[in-house]
């Protein structure tokens, strides 16, 4: 198993339960926020979907740093190996045994779900694609292309285009680079100039926004989570609040609240008995399908909130579903291939490795040599010292065995390190009245007088 699997699974099992921490804390920061109005509340969910995307994988960035710099200084406070368990799966203080074929299907299992939903998402784009090439120019009265014009001119979009499909049931957004609204067919001389105006005026609110680009990269970065519940509960909030700021942005311009929400409900209708669908990830005017809560929320007298207020709220909100997220970060686990000692563990003779607690006595130290500072650095002007950490096994029979550096202080002194402690023996530890293998870590201190 490579270190890329290990780093893949761990991600993987921290992500199962980080998830739901950092959504319960947004889920608590959201209902804090709320009174603020949809946008805090959009940038809450928003937030909360970066943040559980971002954070399982935290502590496997710093292992990494710490493979790549300090290579036997890596990993954290806990960490799970991948192995076959032998005596009770207990191999070290807060290192255990997983069984390598369950890591592997795993991972054959997680792989195999992004790759599946990676390969929908871009089917679904090719879709999108093909529906704008086979659009047409929509033909329209003078009044509404006037009503056309004073929604482009109202949310400052004038490079969006209008066009036709007969593919679709109701008006969708569309386009990376270029931003153009697909309306049905008949949608434009069905449609009265008043629900005309609130459709352009929701839709040309998204173009303003980015929002097909922006629900474009959430799905992307979604995908390293495609597996999670939770993840498209996150999502669902976002296209939830998303409408709502939408629908905020068409009354605050060119139509107000009363005649938008009557335009709403024709226009539902209208949807609802098309035997048409939308086509993947474009951005219609009733994704979300929360038309009743956006009505209310519409017709709701918005209570003023001072800025103080805002701050007040926004800023603690922020620091706490920061702090949640963090703190699960923190105790996230590493999993990682047995290294060269762990596999020495196991195929010495020695045996099962005991730590010191409990039952298991200390081995006493019956010959010891005093570190030799390096030449090289005795010569140098500069003074320099400090202590290196060295981890060992003491056998049964008080031998020396896996001398390694757990904290690296610099190559010359950890090599002196090393060597002093190669030479070290002991009256071996006991369990029970019975020698047995323990691991240590010793301190060698290099003062320079």
């Amino acid at each position: 198993m490579s270190s890329v699997s290990g780093f893949v699974v761990s991600y993987l099992v921290n992500a199962v339960w980080e998830v739901v921490l950092i959504a319960g804390a947004g889920w608590l920061v959201s209902r804090l926020v709320k009174r603020v109005g949809a946008q805090a509340e959009h940038f809450v969910w928003v937030s909360t979907l970066g943040l559980a995307i971002v954070m399982p994988g935290l502590p496997l960035l710093r292992w990494l740093l710490a493979l790549l710099y300090v290579p036997h200084a890596a990993g954290g406070s806990s960490s799970i190996v991948i192995a076959a368990a032998q005596d009770g799966g207990l191999i070290s203080r807060n290192v255990y045994t997983l069984p390598e074929i369950f890591v592997v299907s795993l991972l054959a299992l997680y792989l195999g779900a992004v790759l599946y939903f990676a390969v929908r998402l871009a089917w679904s784009l090719r879709s999108a694609a093909r529906l704008l090439r086979q659009a047409r120019p929509l033909l329209l009265t003078t009044e509404q292309e006037e009503v056309w014009r004073s929604c482009r001119r109202a949310f400052s979009v004038d490079a969006a285009r209008m066009l036709e499909s007969s593919r679709i049931a109701g008006p969708v957004t569309l386009g990376l680079r270029e931003p153009v609204l697909l309306v049905p067919s008949d949608f434009a001389a069905e449609c009265s100039a008043q629900d005309l105006l609130a459709a352009l005026a929701h839709e040309c609110a998204h173009i303003k926004r980015r929002d097909f680009q922006k629900n474009l990269f959430y799905e992307i970065a979604s995908l390293l989570l495609v597996f999670h519940p939770v993840v498209w509960m996150l999502k669902s909030h976002i296209a939830q609040t998303r409408e709502m700021i939408c629908d905020g942005m068409a009354t605050d311009g060119p139509i107000d609240s009363r005649r938008y929400t009557e335009s709403l409900l024709r226009l539902a209708t209208m949807v609802a008995v098309g035997s048409r669908a939308y086509p993947s990830h474009a951005i219609g005017i009733f994704d979300a399908n929360i038309l009743e809560k956006r009505i209310m929320m519409m017709n709701l007298k918005k209570p003023r909130v001072s800025s103080a207020m805002k701050y007040g709220l926004v800023i603690p909100a922020t620091v706490f579903l920061l702090s949640v997220a963090v703190g699960g970060a923190a105790m996230a686990v590493v999993i990682e291939p047995p290294n060269s000692t762990q596999t020495a563990d196991r195929a010495q003779p020695y045996g099962q490795v005991y730590h010191l607690g409990k039952d298991v006595t200390a081995p006493v130290v019956v010959w010891s040599v005093e570190p030799e500072y390096p030449e090289a650095a005795r010569k140098a002007k500069d003074r320099f010292g400090g202590t290196c950490l060295i981890g060992l096994v003491v056998d049964s029979s008080g031998m020396v065995h896996d001398v390694h550096v757990k904290r690296s202080l610099r190559p010359d002194f950890d090599a002196n390190a090393v060597k002093t402690v190669e030479q070290y023996r002991f009256k071996p530890a006991t369990r029970a009245g019975k020698p047995v293998a323990v691991a240590l870590n010793i301190e060698i201190n290099f003062q320079k007088f």
